[in-house]
């Protein structure tokens, strides 16, 4: 998958939580701040240690069960830090953002999740010429836009709903 792909499709998923809770006349879990690091947390694997060629990522110690296992203390303490109300919220949502990006690669070019020890887990589940990567990054980008500007106006329309009439 593509960086783009990585980042906007767990800000997605965060972004449909907070829509459907708007429209059901909830307040919304997650701020800008909020769904800038869910956005990073789902690169994070490959801004650690970037892939060039798909072969890297098979030797890449982000990419494996011993990396899901160790960031997720490190973004625990992150989250205690600086999400101070919400840190166990966005302590699972960050790992769960990049527990779902070596997930979509094992799917896509495949990853070696116990390396050094275990084999290469290959499932090419999506094909891997560069025009199925541009119609991902697109839905992806345009599925963000889309839930941006709709819990926008979820949120303008509970809030104009909340106000007295005079």
């Amino acid at each position: 998958m593509n960086v783009v792909t990585h980042a906007c499709a767990p800000v997605v998923v965060a972004l449909a939580v907070d829509a459907i809770r708007l429209y059901s006349d909830r307040n919304r879990l997650f701020s800008t701040k909020d769904l800038i690091a869910i956005g990073v947390a789902g690169v994070l694997p490959d801004l650690l240690n970037p892939p060039l060629f798909s072969r890297p990522r098979y030797s890449s110690w982000t990419h494996t069960l011993w990396f899901v296992l160790a960031v997720f203390p490190v973004l625990m303490a992150i989250c205690r830090k600086w999400f101070r109300p919400r840190w166990i919220l966005l302590t699972s949502f960050l790992w769960l953002a990049t527990v779902a990006h070596i997930a979509t690669d094992t799917i896509s070019r495949g990853t070696r999740p116990l390396y050094p020890y275990g084999p290469v887990i290959d499932y090419r589940l999506i094909r891997k010429d560069i025009h199925n990567w541009i119609r991902f990054d697109i839905a992806f980008i345009a599925a963000t836009v889309i839930l941006v500007f709709w819990t926008k106006w979820l949120e303008r329309r509970q809030v104009s709903s909340r106000s007295p009439v005079r």
